[in-house]
């Protein structure tokens, strides 16, 4: 029976978890945000401390991690029931449902180990916000509420050792940016991988990628990345990224 995550389930549920790219997503937003919060939920399907499925609902928008126990059938009554409008999942998941498939890309796993960049650091949010959505089309709507709802998360998440932010910029103007999406104890989710069109072919997406992998395999992490299109593919293979999965978002409403 699938319910709300508590506590005490945290230790199995990190055992189910590991080190994936769902996981993260799954264990980051627990830990950071519990079930405290009525726009995110953590829930589990667990007998005698065995975590069969777990899933996380941001906004409605839930991330899944399925095992070799989940209940397919359960799941399909119960994501609608919850507020789930969108849900993304392994290929393999995804087949097992019944819901119209919106999107896929492919993810990939750092298997390299990257320097770090000395040229990397902060940058204000409010530049960061609009760089990834002029650079990633439909990454980010144009407006106060959307900018403050990523503030407020990401901010959050940051004070809480859950997410991080590497920049470039030159002569105050921020040419590049990659920060992570998820954060969990021994992984993370790069994302907002972004460069300003008038700096792009100077190198500023692979050092600000390089700064950000390198930190992360510095607290020992294993590094994911969900690319968003053949370019970017072709881009992480490079830095020594392989690709592990490919990932499905199902309309679930």
């Amino acid at each position: 029976m699938i319910r709300l995550c508590k506590p005490a389930d945290l230790a199995a549920l990190t055992a189910f978890c590991g080190n994936t790219l769902p996981g993260c997503y799954i264990l980051s937003r627990f830990s950071c945000y519990g079930n405290d919060y009525d726009f995110c939920k953590c829930y589990v399907d667990e007998t005698d401390g065995v975590v069969k499925t777990a899933l996380s609902v941001l906004d409605g928008t839930a991330v899944l991690l399925t095992g070799a126990r989940t209940d397919f059938e359960e799941l399909v009554l119960c994501l609608p029931a919850i507020g789930v409008r969108v849900l993304l999942c392994s290929a393999t998941a995804a087949a097992k449902l019944p819901f119209p498939v919106l999107q896929q890309k492919t993810a990939f796993c750092l298997q390299t180990l990257l320097p770090a960049a000395d040229a990397c650091g902060a940058a204000p949010m409010r530049d960061v916000y609009d760089l990834i959505s002029a650079a990633i089309p439909g990454s980010f709507p144009a407006d106060k509420d959307a900018y403050l709802r990523f503030l407020s998360d990401f901010t959050f998440r940051q004070n809480r050792g859950k997410a991080r932010l590497k920049a470039v910029v030159e002569n105050e103007t921020l040419c590049a940016c990659a920060l992570t999406a998820a954060e969990s104890d021994g992984a993370a989710v790069l994302s907002g991988v972004a460069c300003c069109a008038d700096c792009r072919g100077r190198g500023f997406g692979k050092t600000v990628v390089s700064a950000l992998a390198h930190a992360l395999q510095q607290a020992k992490k294993c590094v994911h990345v969900i690319a968003l299109n053949d370019s970017a593919c072709g881009f992480y293979r490079t830095l020594g990224f392989e690709k592990e999965d490919t990932i499905i978002w199902l309309d679930v409403k």
